[in-house]
């Protein structure tokens, strides 16, 4: 008899204290609700009720209050009610919030739910959790997607199921949908609630004709939602823009983004989009197919997943149309060849995006959309007559320090560069294998172009006849010179330009001849006085000839490695009178017979003796002194072959290895299945392979998702294999 007095007892004390504690009617939950007061644990079973009795259930659409357990849901757009039976009629629907079932704030702290929860079945901890969600404004992004899914259950069967029975208004449907929304953006990163939410929108924008979106993100998860999107663009006759575009691509099994789409997404997009532009103009138009789109939209409410029936208007199945993504897919590979050297560059650690070598591996379109500034500048100081300007400055122009020694790479990176903007460089590295040093010119560029043997030869003449040039230029010797570049019928205009301009820059540099006695050294003796002829017309130019000249005249055969003696000789045969000669250290000038034509006359009309001789030695030296040109000035040192990287790695991941090199993307299922024959765990030997890989390259080669990714070129370049 004593024991049932002490457990009665027990029990009235129980009752008051858990009447004390939930009759408050707090409107925010307090972190200290929290806390658990001791270990007692108090637990009500689910039960199934009577559906043919108790208060049926009420929605409570936004800004309505509903309170629940004494605390106040102030926002509603919830069920709240004893009986709200599911589409089989069996049971309650999984997201009605019965008043009459207990919470508890004794339970330990355990907010997660079962991954299909239903209000009825969940804990009283969980119950207390879910209202706190639900009254803190529905924004906690640590809160476990149980309770997301709870609520979304709710709005799915308010739009679907009484939306579609009974109608619901307009102001509704958007209050709705921008909810859905709302939790997108805090809760999108779950990958299930992602899907599941951005399906709920496309059937709803479709059932519900609200304003079709004009961008939407590239995610491979939308397959069913982007159906639908694509449908309405059809049927509106409105444009594919650039993104539905790629995102099209993206989401067709036998289309795949390769490496340098996705290591550079924002310069893909951006070149891709300038592309698209000018292919399509203002965007793709598709005309509607026959085949309709078959829709079936995967309810995330358990309770809704059987009977629900939604009336979708037809719509054809764009989708699956393969001629507007053939056209869609050259650009992707047109894009993705030209961002290749970009994206090499830029995966290694060290190398900056936003350095001068990376600036210039980038296609033309997106240079010119990031150096507006720049344009504006150079334009400002490209004059007519050229002239010269500091290359350092040209450097502060670019907002970049100039090095303190240029070397070929860095001085064909600058041309690019600069080429790329719609502007041209002289002295360029690439046409005349001579870098800048102090001053160039620069002028606008409309048009690139291909050298011939014809510019390179008469590069060559123009550089080695300058460096004969003291500082003040002689006008007679710059109209010889410029005289053999207008003459010249093999030449293309573009060409001519660039040669004139070179030219100027030519005699008003001090030209170095360094380095050239190696490169002359392969041509015959034939080719190597025919030089030497063309050498001494040009020092003849203006009817003398200084002691300098003649100095510099031996300097130049003896680089040709010609005796200096015959310069002397040479001199009197290519005006075909006998001259005395003064000591090359006088500083008096010796004369020269007049020569048969006049460097005063306008017309400037050659000796034809001398045109003879320059049109014979020119034919001469065709393609032996472009080589000069073609030869890098920095001898590169020879590196020994490493030894096959992949001996590093066992056999089975070697196997893999080569397995997987043979295409860009895996299914995962299919790689598992391999690395199973090989008696490999699938995520240990793709980290194995990436740690591998970061070893020689810093850079993993293996991308992990659904398609796997593999690099192939990064992998074919560890082992060498171009």
């Amino acid at each position: 008899m004593e024991t049932i007095i002490i457990i009665f007892v027990i029990y009235m004390i129980y009752t008051i204290i858990k009447g004390v504690l939930f009759n408050k009617k707090p409107t925010h939950i307090e972190a200290e609700d929290f806390e658990v007061l001791n270990n007692s644990i108090f637990y009500t079973a689910p039960n199934r009720y009577d559906l043919q009795n108790g208060e049926l259930a009420k929605w409570y659409g936004k800004g309505q209050s509903v309170n629940v357990q004494g605390y106040d849901i102030a926002d509603g757009m919830v069920y709240v009610g004893e009986t709200l039976p599911n589409l089989d009629e069996y049971e309650n629907d999984a997201c009605l919030i019965n008043p009459k079932l207990e919470i508890s704030l004794f339970e330990p702290i355990d907010e997660r739910t079962e991954y299909w929860p239903q209000y009825a079945y969940i804990s009283e901890k969980c119950r207390y959790n879910y209202l706190k969600w639900l009254i803190n404004g529905r924004c906690d992004p640590k809160i476990s997607i149980g309770y997301v899914f709870l609520f979304f259950y709710g709005l799915e069967r308010r739009l679907f199921v009484d939306g579609q029975q009974e109608g619901i208004s307009a102001t509704e449907q958007t209050e709705i949908i921008d909810e859905v929304n709302r939790l997108l953006e805090i809760y999108g990163s779950n990958d299930s609630f992602f899907q599941y939410a951005h399906n709920f929108l496309a059937i709803s924008s479709l059932i519900y004709k609200t304003k079709i979106p004009d961008h939407i993100n590239l995610d491979n998860r939308l397959e069913s939602s982007f159906q639908v999107l694509l449908a309405q663009y059809v049927i509106a006759k409105k444009a594919i823009s650039a993104d539905m575009a790629l995102q099209w691509i993206a989401l067709r099994p036998e289309f795949s983004l390769k490496t340098p789409a996705r290591r550079c997404e924002k310069e893909f997009k951006e070149l891709f989009a300038i592309k698209y532009q000018k292919e399509f103009a203002n965007g793709l138009i598709i005309k509607p197919n026959k085949t309709l789109l078959k829709l079936k939209y995967h309810v995330a409410n358990p309770s809704l997943r059987y009977g629900l029936n939604l009336k979708i208007p037809e719509l054809p199945n764009p989708f699956i149309l393969k001629a507007p993504l053939k056209k869609i897919n050259m650009l992707v590979e047109e894009c993705t060849v030209e961002l290749e050297p970009y994206s090499r560059f830029i995966r290694c650690k060290d190398n900056s995006p936003d350095s001068l070598a990376a600036l210039a591996l980038l296609p033309k379109e997106l240079t010119h959309s990031s150096v507006d500034k720049v344009q504006t500048r150079l334009t400002q100081i490209c004059t007519e007559p050229p002239k010269l300007i500091s290359l350092k400055l040209l450097y502060e122009i670019f907002e970049k320090t100039i090095p303190a020694k240029i070397s070929k790479k860095e001085a064909e990176n600058f041309v690019t560069l600069v080429e790329n903007i719609g502007f041209g460089i002289v002295p360029n590295v690439r046409l005349y294998n001579i870098k800048p040093d102090t001053e160039v010119i620069i002028f606008p560029q409309k048009l690139s172009f291909k050298p011939s043997k014809e510019f390179h030869t008469i590069s060559i003449i123009i550089h080695l006849g300058a460096s004969q040039i003291d500082d003040n230029v002689s006008p007679e010797k710059e109209k010889i010179l410029q005289k053999l570049i207008q003459d010249s019928n093999k030449i293309t205009e573009i060409e001519q330009e660039y040669l004139l301009k070179f030219l100027y820059w030519c005699l008003r540099v001090p030209q170095k001849v360094t380095g050239l006695k190696q490169k002359l050294s392969a041509i015959s003796i034939t080719e190597k006085i025919a030089i030497s002829h063309i050498l001494v017309s040009i020092a003849h130019a203006n009817s003398f000839i200084t002691p300098k000249e003649v100095k510099q005249l031996e300097k130049l055969y003896t680089i040709l490695e010609l005796d200096k003696k015959q310069v002397t000789s040479d001199i009197h045969t290519m005006v075909n009178e006998v001259v005395t000669v003064g000591l090359c250290d006088r500083e008096s000038t010796f004369s020269i017979p007049k020569p048969i034509y006049s460097a005063d006359s306008n017309s400037f009309h050659l000796n034809e003796e001398l045109i003879k001789v320059l049109e014979e030695e020119t034919h001469q030296v065709k393609g032996v002194l472009e080589g000069i040109f073609s030869e890098s000035d920095e001898i590169e040192p020879e590196i020994p072959p490493a030894n096959n990287p992949l001996t590093s790695l066992d056999q089975a991941h070697q196997h893999l290895f080569n397995q997987l090199l043979t295409q860009e993307t895996w299914d995962k299922i299919a790689v598992h299945k391999m690395c199973k024959k090989l008696g490999l765990m699938t995520d240990g030997a793709m980290e194995v392979l990436n740690e591998w890989a970061f070893v020689h390259v810093d850079e993993p080669i293996i991308e992990d998702g659904e398609p796997i990714y593999i690099d192939v070129n990064l992998a074919k370049e560890i082992i060498n294999v171009q």
